[in-house]
């Protein structure tokens, strides 16, 4: 078996209008498309080294649900940056909650910040040393 780079990453929202302001403005991602469906709308974003960021929007329809960050499933989602100090600044700046700021892993050689999307997803901006 041979996989490939990602195709693509894909969040259930709770507020369409808050995650492509936070997307768009906060993360700089590029907007595509909106495509809608009878029961929910894709809207389509760029993701750096190619693939897609799909936020789904059930129109409220979704339940919210509180995850623990040691749950069993996805954990975060994590892009590679230059300077981390500088994005947790600019995040904060933005009002972004941050859940882990700027921290050094000597033993992963990497500078690292966690923080969360307006729907509880946890991302990662990750800086190698």
């Amino acid at each position: 078996m041979k996989v490939g780079p990602v195709h693509h990453i894909a969040i259930n929202t709770k507020d369409i209008d808050k995650s492509i302001k936070f997307y768009q403005d906060v993360l700089g991602l590029k907007k595509r498309e909106t495509v809608r469906f009878d029961e929910l709308a894709l809207t389509y974003f760029e993701l750096p080294a190619g693939g897609r960021l799909e936020l789904f929007d059930y129109k409220g329809k979704n339940p919210q649900c509180e995850r623990d960050e040691a749950e069993v499933g996805l954990r975060h989602v994590a892009f590679s940056v230059d300077d981390v100090a500088h994005h947790e600044k600019e995040l904060r700046e933005a009002g972004v909650t941050i859940t882990l700021p700027t921290t050094e892993l000597l033993e992963l050689g990497a500078r690292v910040l966690l923080f969360l999307d307006p729907n509880g997803v946890t991302i990662e901006f990750c800086e190698n040393l």
